[in-house]
Parts: structure tokens; sequence; C-alpha cells
């Protein structure tokens, strides 16, 4: 696997790399959602190349759009909160965290209590320390001209998002049910902190960590040097996608939903 490269900028240093890929779920009863208002959640999943060593986690975004990136602005909608739904060794098992049905009386017609999430993208992605700072950078693959569904949900072909953890007993927007089990050299690093840079990426391997996300640029090389290739795959999203694609068979046999079109073709589904 090729790692990313850096050039022309001294102070940053990739921390780990992978691959994203970006879904949404539509609101119970909702079957094809046609905007925003019609999604009960977005969320994100890393894959990250280094398998060994860090887990493949699936992250809940709190408002269910990303951040916007208004370059030159600092705006309130530029920041949002996001927070790890599941982690796991096995890359099928976030997908099938984030595909599980949820216990209830089936809706009209014996439908899902819980509708399909869609994918809406994917690509490469890295974490880089940026003087004092972190950055969560990625590339979209996937689809190759964003349509309707990127645009509104705020997936740009390329951006940069400063990324922070938060301290366990520090407030945040989400109260959550249980906090993360870091070990003792993690939550020393705080030092009295509400939120740190996300070094080492480690923090990110524990179900219930919430982050911060703030957007910063749209031109990833320009901005930090960082070049990925969008188009690199590891294992680990391969077993993802694959998993998926079974999924994605009932999906269209029983409800006629299409899992994939909004990362193919960028339209609602």
């Amino acid at each position: 696997m090729v790692k990313p490269r850096v050039s022309g900028h001294p102070h940053v240093q990739i921390l780990e790399a992978g691959n994203i890929a970006f879904f949404y779920r539509p609101k119970e009863g909702i079957l094809h959602p046609k905007s925003p208002d019609d999604l009960e959640r977005a969320y994100f999943i890393l894959f990250p190349d280094d398998q060994q060593h860090h887990q493949n986690r699936l992250f809940n975004v709190a408002h269910g759009v990303f951040p916007a990136i208004v370059p030159g602005k600092a705006l309130p909608e530029e920041r949002d909160w996001a927070f790890i739904d599941d982690v796991s060794h096995d890359p099928r098992d976030v997908v099938d965290a984030l595909e599980k049905n949820v216990p209830g009386p089936p809706g009209p017609g014996g439908q899902r209590a819980r509708p399909w999430a869609r994918i809406a993208g994917d690509g490469r992605y890295a974490i880089a320390r940026h003087v004092d700072h972190t950055h969560l950078v990625y590339v979209l693959h996937q689809p190759e001209r964003p349509g309707e569904v990127q645009q509104k949900l705020e997936i740009q072909p390329e951006a940069s998002y400063i990324i922070s953890v938060k301290q366990p007993y520090a407030p945040s927007e989400i109260n959550l049910k249980e906090k993360p089990s870091y070990p003792a050299s993690l939550i020393k690093k705080f030092d009295g902190h509400g939120f740190i840079p996300v070094e080492p990426t480690d923090y990110l391997d524990y179900r219930w960590t919430q982050v911060l996300l703030i957007g910063a640029r749209t031109d990833v090389e320009k901005e930090l040097g960082i070049k990925l290739d969008a188009a690199q795959e590891n294992r680990a999203e391969e077993e993802a996608l694959q998993f998926l694609h079974q999924e994605a068979q009932e999906a269209h046999t029983k409800w006629h939903v299409d899992i994939f079109a909004p990362m193919c073709q960028g339209k609602w589904e």
C-alpha cells in the first residue's frame, strides 16, 4: 500500500492513512429520501491501512450533514460533532452495525423498521499533524462527478477538517450513554484540556470517542502538501463493500432500493 506523500510542507506529518466511505440513513417511514430533511443520520467509516494496530471505525455525525467549508470565513455551520458508534477489526462488522435493523414492528407491507443506509461516496483519507493541531483530509474517488446528494450533505470532492478529540468528561452537545474506555496513557495526554489533537490516532480505536470537526479547506494538496491517490483501495474497504453488495441485493429485490445509487450516480435513493 503506497503511503500518502507530503511535499513542500515541513511542518506536516502523516499519522495515519486509509479509505473513507460516506453514508446516510433515511428517517423511519421514508423509503426514498429527497433532501437532508428526510434523513435520520449521516455517517462515515474509516478503514485504516494499518489493520494490525487500528480498528475500523463508524462515525455518527451529530446533525446529519457534514460541516460546511467556506474559504476565508469562520461560520458556525463549519463545525460539528461526531462520535464513534462502533469499532471492529473486521471491516464487515462496522458495515453490519450500520445496516443492523432495530427491534420493532415492521412498517407498511412488512418494510424494515429501520430504513436501509445508502453509501454516498468513497475515497482516500489521511490524518496529519500540522504544527500544533491535527487534520482529517480526504479525496473522493466516487462519484466521479458529485451530484445533488454530495452537494446537500457537504461531501466535497476533497476536503480538510481540523479534528480534535474530546476529553470524556468535558461538556458537549452530544449526550452519550457511555464513555470511551481509554487506557491511562491516552487519558494522561489531555492534561486538563477539554480538547486535544488526535495524536496518536489510537483515540479513534475506542467506541464513544467524540470528535469536533472544523471545516478548513477544499484543496488538500495546496493547503498541506498531501497527495492522496483517491482510487487506491485497501483490503479492509474491499471486504466491507463486498459485504454491502450482499445487503444491496436484498434491498433491491425486496424494496427496489439501490443502496449504491448515491455513490455511483450522485442522486437520492
